[in-house]
């Protein structure tokens, strides 16, 4: 398995791991792991349109939350009463994700006093499986391939 998907495992197991009373730490750190999971899926699908292997770990590393978030954003903008092609449906369910992930994300990380339960923590992560899977039909698509474009170049 790929580092994101062992990263949405580890999410699940997280979210799962006390049977009755889970425990703030893992039920925040799945939060945290399934945001980490979708973030690290982009970058590596990002990174692998370029022709040297060599570099892409190098390039992978030039991501920023907040760009991505940015360019996430956008898509999520659009107006839906425009035509656009299929694939956009399948793009705004990983955009809409991302972008709400990483909201999740940092009240899970920063916000000490809003307490998680197993449900919400679950809802993340199956927003990021349902994330996952959207791109899996949608991966090939232009109009995705150019959403990784913009994961990593500013907006003008």
């Amino acid at each position: 398995m790929a580092f994101a998907e062992d990263l949405l495992e580890q999410a699940y197991h997280l979210a799962r791991r006390e049977k009755r009373k889970p425990r703030q730490a893992s039920l925040r750190r799945a939060v945290s792991t399934a945001y980490y999971a979708l973030f690290h899926l982009l970058i590596r699908e990002a990174v692998a349109n370029w022709k040297r292997d060599d570099q892409r770990a190098e390039l992978a590393r030039t991501f920023e939350h907040s760009r991505m978030r940015k360019a996430s954003n956008r898509i999520v903008g659009l107006n839906p009463s425009t035509r656009h092609p299929p694939a956009m449906v399948g793009l705004r369910r990983v955009a809409s994700a991302f972008v709400q992930l990483q909201e999740f994300r940092e009240l899970a990380d920063y916000e000490s006093r809003y307490k998680w339960s197993r449900t919400e923590a679950l809802k993340a992560v199956d927003r990021t499986s349902a994330a996952f899977d959207a791109w899996t039909v949608i991966r090939k698509d232009k109009i995705a391939q150019d959403y990784l474009f913009r994961l990593l170049i500013p907006s003008r």
